[in-house]
């Protein structure tokens, strides 16, 4: 990943002490709040709070969410191996699969047409902001910073996953052998969003592996999210 003085031109903005504190308090309270809305009314509720803050927080800190960006005149390598990465998680995902015969068609294309993109346009946002806070708050680059941002950047994603997403969004068994493999191959994923971001500067080359991500397991388990989203 390319050093703060080498990125300035794809990532402008400063962080500020301001930011040092926000992330590090994301990174370990949403994941918490996200478990409890959910055991006191259903998915719903933590999904907008965690969506509104991803984009609320982004555009004031950072200005912009980077979707409008200039797309870059050469496409990363590391997006082809990101997409390639999440195609083999998917192969593994099917192999490990959990199905749900009983799910209604409404709820299932509810998953797929509303859930599914804006899911996988939402994440990535908080995640690099974690990161980038600290990585690039220093005028030069240091090492500690950069380690204490991939650090939260990986704690937060660990926690909202086994906090949160996991209790509902069941779609691959963690007890299989391949289930596994897709955990491993899904936490590769998220940190190739991080060099994707900061080698193209245009979030439209993180949404793309991850909205796969989310929407073509739901073609073999009938996955609807709706019976959770209100208890």
């Amino acid at each position: 990943m390319k050093t703060n003085q080498s990125t300035s031109a794809i990532s402008p903005w400063q962080p500020q002490k301001l930011d040092l504190g926000l992330s590090a308090l994301i990174a370990f309270l949403l994941p918490l709040v996200a478990s409890l809305l959910y055991g006191l009314s259903g998915a719903l509720l933590p999904m907008l709070l965690y969506y509104g803050l991803a984009w609320g927080l982004i555009k004031w800190r950072r200005g912009s969410t980077g979707y409008f960006n200039p797309f870059p005149k050469r496409i990363t390598p590391y997006f082809y191996l990101n997409v390639g990465v999440i195609l083999s998680s998917l192969v593994c995902a099917y192999l490990a699969r959990n199905q749900f015969p009983a799910s209604n068609t409404t709820g299932i294309l509810i998953t797929a047409l509303i859930w599914a993109p804006l899911n996988a346009a939402t994440e990535q946002l908080l995640w690099i902001y974690l990161f980038e806070a600290w990585d690039l708050y220093p005028t030069k680059p240091h090492p500690a910073f950069r380690l204490i941002g991939l650090t939260l950047f990986a704690a937060f994603v660990g926690l909202i996953h086994t906090m949160f997403w996991a209790k509902f969004l069941e779609t691959v068994d963690p007890k299989q052998l391949f289930g596994v493999a897709f955990i491993l191959l899904t936490t590769l994923s998220g940190f190739l969003h991080l060099v994707v971001w900061r080698k193209s500067n245009h979030m439209l080359l993180t949404f793309i592996p991850h909205f796969l991500l989310n929407l073509i397991p739901i073609f073999w388990t009938n996955y609807a999210i709706t019976i959770f989203l209100i208890r």
